[in-house]
């Protein structure tokens, strides 16, 4: 299986981001559209999944790279289901499905954004977000909490 390169940018990787976890049961593109319509943006969706070279786990990202100062956004899906038959199980049902995730340390959070400013206006886009009644909860994570960080890169 060919898996398409992709060039890291500086705006991907730099120190300033900060990490949003949200508890939703919205399908990605419908959280992303309810986020676009709320805050007047556009997150659009990446042309590349977040996948490992040794797994087939693929995790759904958009993004909001806006054309002057304002804040870079990432939206990742964090969990993905891997389903595989069981073979002679004998079983009714010999399908058996997996969960995984993004970033591991946050099992329950359904999303994860990544919000990249230097005017450090992450606070205000919280409370958008928390506007937003299909969102349970949202709340900023500790950098330091997050072990696998590096997941967040596309």
């Amino acid at each position: 299986m060919n898996v398409p390169k992709h060039i890291i940018s500086h705006s991907e990787t730099d120190d300033f981001g900060e990490i949003i976890a949200i508890h939703c049961s919205l399908e990605p593109f419908d959280l992303a559209f309810k986020i676009n319509s709320l805050l007047g943006i556009r997150l659009i969706r990446s042309n590349h999944d977040i996948s490992f070279k040794k797994s087939e786990e693929r995790y759904m990202a958009y993004s909001f790279e806006p054309d002057l100062n304002g804040p870079l956004i990432y939206l990742y899906s964090n969990s993905f289901i891997k389903s595989h038959v069981i073979k002679d199980s004998g079983l009714l049902f010999d399908h058996q499905t997996t969960e995984m995730f993004l970033i591991p340390e946050l099992k329950q959070a359904d999303f994860i954004i990544k919000y990249v400013d230097e005017k450090k206006t992450v606070d205000s886009f919280i409370k958008s977000l928390s506007l937003l009644k299909e969102i349970y909860s949202c709340y900023r994570v500790k950098k330091t909490k997050i072990k696998s960080k590096q997941n967040l890169i596309l």
